[in-house]
């Protein structure tokens, strides 16, 4: 029986980490239940630079059809259990359909096991296995790497090779013995929007601009023995809109245990082999998920415990080893009817791919 398993990269825009969109094709539709938490509490996370959100859990009836997003179910009772005795409640959120846990201030801590339970309307109870923090070294610094690649480009009916000018973005990991780390990297580019019709000083020449998947590749790393750097993205800057007047980066570190990294292992396999229904050949992810009372039921997802870190990198223009030009969209080129693209009256209007825009800079813009 055939399986079909991808990433609903647009279901749900302010999630950290997507949840998953699982298609059963000719099978029955099964519940789906994934989630996480980590060692960084809401709390903490609002004083970080990024937008703070809470751990969730989402539960979902599977699609039978393909190409239709899962059914959210939102009269489900869900709580985290400790292995200490306790326990804290999750709260429907009705914006991002899914369940978000109450305590601002909570947060996994070491040595402590941790599961989800979810009691249907029903009566039926799900849990996860148990999973508890993998504490690795946190993302302190970044390496870059100004280089030169070849990339093939379409021109009218033909393919031309040619060189691009970017950056190679790696973080080093330290030498170490002993430990396995198991890593996934989450990138979230910003950059600055403007136009050139409106005035210095302006409140909607200048935006700020927010992309939570521009990189949607699941960047997973085994890492044995440490002592050297592993690449995260190439930032390619020559035509490259976001590099003009400044871009900024957050990565998120997450140290996963060995059966999360699994998980998303064959996740990012899958993407990376195509991620269609036929090609290649689907097959099952693994899950942590199973009915209390009925072992037999199908159920699908994954509940796990991360490791996080971040740290944000700004690039400058002016930090480039070369000097880039960039044509102005909203100037008028001489004897052509010109119709002023979207942005260049207002930058809130910018049509450039992203989830957030803003004509307020930032706190961390700065500061970081």
């Amino acid at each position: 029986m055939r399986q079909s398993y991808i990433i609903a990269l647009l279901l749900i825009l302010t999630a950290c980490i997507e949840p998953i969109s699982f298609e059963t094709g000719s099978e029955p539709r099964r519940l789906v239940v994934d989630g996480f938490i980590s060692n960084i509490s809401f709390a903490e996370q609002s004083l970080k630079p990024a937008p703070p959100r809470r751990f969730y859990v989402a539960v979902r009836w599977s699609s039978e059809v393909d190409n239709v997003l899962d059914e959210v179910i939102s009269d489900a009772s869900v709580t985290l259990i400790s292995s200490e005795g306790e326990s804290f409640g999750y709260f429907w959120d009705e914006g991002e359909q899914r369940y978000l846990i109450r305590d601002a201030s909570f947060h996994a801590e070491e040595n402590v096991d941790y599961k989800v339970r979810v009691v249907s309307s029903d009566g039926k109870v799900y849990e996860s296995d148990t999973d508890k923090l993998h504490p690795a070294p946190e993302i302190q610094e970044i390496d870059v790497d100004y280089k030169t690649i070849l990339k093939s480009i379409s021109v009218g009916n033909q393919t031309e090779i040619v060189e691009q000018r970017g950056i190679q973005v790696s973080v080093p990991l330290e030498a170490h013995g002993g430990d396995e780390y198991h890593y996934r990297w989450k990138i979230v580019p910003s950059w600055i929007f403007e136009t050139s019709l409106l005035e210095d000083g302006h409140p909607n020449k200048r935006c700020y601009v927010t992309n939570l998947y521009e990189y949607q590749s699941i960047s997973v790393w085994e890492d044995k023995a440490g002592g050297y750097n592993r690449d995260l993205f190439f930032l390619e800057t020559d035509d490259n809109e976001q590099v003009q007047y400044g871009y900024s980066t957050l990565i998120t570190q997450y140290s996963l245990s060995p059966e999360g990294y699994e998980f998303w292992d064959q996740l990012a396999t899958q993407q990376q082999s195509g991620g269609g229904i036929f090609d290649p050949p689907p097959f099952s992810l693994i899950t942590n998920i199973h009915n209390v009372n009925d072992p037999e039921e199908a159920v699908s997802g994954f509940f796990y415990v991360a490791h996080e870190s971040s740290y944000r990198w700004k690039l400058n223009p002016e930090d480039l080893p070369y000097q880039l030009t960039f044509m102005d969209a909203c100037e008028p080129m001489p004897g052509v009817p010109f119709i002023p693209p979207p942005g260049c009256m207002n930058c809130l209007d910018y049509r450039g791919t992203h989830t957030d825009n803003t004509n307020q800079q930032p706190i961390w813009w700065d500061e970081y």
